[in-house]
């Protein structure tokens, strides 16, 4: 992804919004089992005032606004580190055989013809490609995300990505946070080889130094374990002198690293976010995260896309469990692998003090998912994305079962939808001077699809089960 941070040709006097007026009159209390940082409620209560948390407790006194039993397991909304939010409308890619690496199957006809061109086509078109964002959004939210890196890129000339404001936070293009600025945030995500200019470079290593530069994401090491076209990426990104191996960088995949690299990476302060579907499915195996741990590196969670990893964050965190699971003896336990989707990527990014955790002052992202058996870490990892009962991003419900949803914006008018089944209600206001928010689901679905049938693709699903569909 280009690192080009324009300056948005309009000025957004709306990035507040009135959804943000609105929710400065609003006040919610959620009843059920919270996770905290420190521990699990298992009778507990959350009060959200506007877009903050104002109270977490194990009772709370004098709620007031909306009081809801939800009679669910509450955690802090998902952050997904690693995505490629525009290609998610894309159907699955099934290639049939592994590769060594990421370029050997980017210059396959296959890849081309059911991904690359479709995609390039709808990014040739500004509206096209707000529609793919936004789509793509909605699909995160549907797998528990409130928060995403890997949106809609820069470009030059029209598109400002005014667009993408209103869904989840974009930690790499605009967060939402009371210090965003459109195109400047100080998260920066690239793919490998860097594509930087030499300018760009000293100032990102100068950023990261000062903090005018939170995080830098790097994919690297995206192949087989024995492939040395990507072993040799970690030198690239160890280089003396002048290399990134520094606290703030993270890097995506890593799956040609090995035990020394891992050891360098957790000694430096540097992260790994990891993929596990994506990557044993391309290349029929991943990350050696055994390694990484022991090591000390953080490692955090994240789905790649939709094409071949998973649809969205609930997804990856289930395959995870499976493929913990499978090892011998197992690596992670469960409330690892949901910190490995919450607080540890709010932490690689920087942004710990406002999300990934449910804690007074902090922004209002939840996730609330239905109640299975008694054990909260248990349930969310293998949760599907019809028990999810309520996604809420800055304090505004925003996705989630139609009761929850009617009760709590009972004046608001509400798209419909199914998920597996299970009838779901998603609001997403538009947003004031920025006239592709107006869209509803269906709108930018129609308008994909029509554009898909001219390549003979369909519009993927909104998460992996039959029945995900509008009403």
């Amino acid at each position: 992804m280009s690192m080009k941070r324009p300056l948005a040709a309009v000025l957004l006097l709306s990035f507040c919004s009135s959804r943000c007026i609105a929710q400065n009159e609003q006040r919610f209390t959620f009843k059920g089992t919270i996770v905290t940082p420190s521990q699990v409620l298992s009778d507990g209560a959350i009060s959200i005032l506007g877009s903050q948390i104002d109270d977490v407790g194990a009772t709370l006194t004098g709620t007031q606004g909306t009081i809801v039993e939800t009679d669910s397991f509450i955690f802090p909304g998902l952050i997904d580190l690693h995505d490629h939010i525009t290609w998610n409308l894309l159907p699955r890619w099934r290639p049939n055989q592994l590769f060594i690496n990421r370029y050997e199957w980017q210059q396959t006809a296959a890849y081309s013809m059911a991904l690359e061109e479709p995609h390039r086509a709808i990014s040739a078109d500004h509206e096209l490609a707000c529609d793919a964002d936004r789509l793509g959004e909605i699909k995160a939210i549907v797998g528990g995300a409130t928060s995403v890196v890997g949106g809609l890129a820069p470009t030059s000339g029209t598109n400002d990505n005014a667009c993408i404001i209103g869904l989840t936070r974009n930690l790499d293009i605009y967060s939402g946070f009371r210090d965003s600025v459109l195109n400047k945030e100080k998260v920066w995500y690239v793919t490998f080889p860097f594509e930087l200019s030499l300018s760009a470079t000293a100032a990102v290593r100068s950023g990261l130094d000062s903090g005018a530069v939170k995080a830098l994401l790097v994919h690297a090491g995206e192949g087989k374990p024995t492939d040395a076209a990507s072993s040799r990426e970690f030198q690239m990104l160890a280089k003396d002198g002048d290399g990134f191996l520094r606290p703030g960088v993270s890097v995506i995949h890593g799956v040609a690293f090995n035990l020394a690299d891992f050891k360098k990476m957790g000694n430096a302060g540097v992260g790994l976010i990891w993929s596990p579907r994506s990557n044993i499915e391309l290349y029929g195996a991943t990350a050696d995260v055994f390694s990484a741990k022991g090591a000390g590196v953080k490692i955090a969670l994240a789905p790649d896309w939709s094409p071949t990893g998973s649809d969205g964050m609930i997804e990856e965190l289930k395959y995870a469990s499976s493929w913990n699971a499978s090892q011998y003896p197992t690596i992670f336990q469960n409330a690892e692998l949901v910190m490995m989707a919450t607080v540890v990527p709010a932490k690689l990014v920087g942004a710990d003090k406002q999300i990934g955790s449910l804690a007074r002052g902090m922004y209002a992202d939840l996730l609330l998912i239905r109640r299975h058996g008694t054990d909260a870490y248990q349930a969310l990892v293998h949760a599907s994305s019809a028990d999810i009962r309520l996604v809420v991003i800055d304090g505004v419900p925003t996705y989630g079962d139609s009761d929850l949803m009617e009760r709590l914006l009972p004046h608001i008018e509400l798209e419909s939808l199914t998920v597996c089944g299970v009838p779901k209600r998603l609001y997403i206001k538009p947003q004031q001077g920025i006239p592709e928010t107006k869209k509803t689901l269906k709108q930018i679905s129609r308008e994909l699809q029509a554009k898909l049938s001219e390549w003979g693709a369909s519009l993927a699903g909104l998460a992996p089960c039959e029945g995900a569909n509008l009403n």
